[in-house]
């Protein structure tokens, strides 16, 4: 007998409890819980296992520079702010800088175009065994920026230190 007055306040407290938090529960979001309970898409998770040779030697995550022509500097991103970096592909925008090789690559002007988007594609096992992304493609591609047998389509990344 004196166990169940004891239970009897045990259960009593626990149900003036639900019914405290019940009808919080039941309602609208508050404030706190709205910021709690945010879309997913508000914050991406990045894809670290997979990188991009931005300087053409070392493989990183989300680099602010991506150089297109390893061989001169010829071509490059610059300043690149990232909006996406997920297992599927990895998006951002910052400046091309080209030079237009106009007579030839030597005497060419450097151009700038800023606002380009980038959209990079087709991870693939580089090397050491480290994931890179193999293909890249530039939006718009302005005038006098050659890509040779890639105009208009994703070009190749380097997949390996160069």
């Amino acid at each position: 007998m004196g166990v169940r007055p004891r239970c009897g306040r045990v259960v009593a407290a626990i149900c003036g409890a639900c019914l405290a938090v019940m009808p919080a529960a039941c309602s609208g979001p508050s404030t706190s819980t709205a910021a709690a309970t945010a879309p997913a898409k508000a914050v991406a998770r990045v894809d670290t296992h997979i990188k991009v040779y931005g300087n053409c030697t070392t493989p990183t995550i989300q680099p602010s520079q991506i150089v297109l022509a390893c061989a001169d500097y010829g071509a490059l991103l610059e300043g690149l702010h990232w909006t996406s970096w997920t297992a599927a592909k990895a998006t951002a925008a910052g400046t091309l800088v080209y030079n237009d090789c106009t007579p030839d690559c030597a005497e060419g002007h450097h151009h700038r175009v800023p606002g380009t988007r980038i959209t990079l594609t087709v991870p693939v096992r580089g090397s050491g065994g480290q994931f890179v992304w193999s293909r890249i493609q530039e939006y718009p591609e302005p005038p006098g920026y050659r890509t040779g047998p890639y105009h208009g389509r994703p070009q190749p990344l380097p997949i390996r230190p160069i």
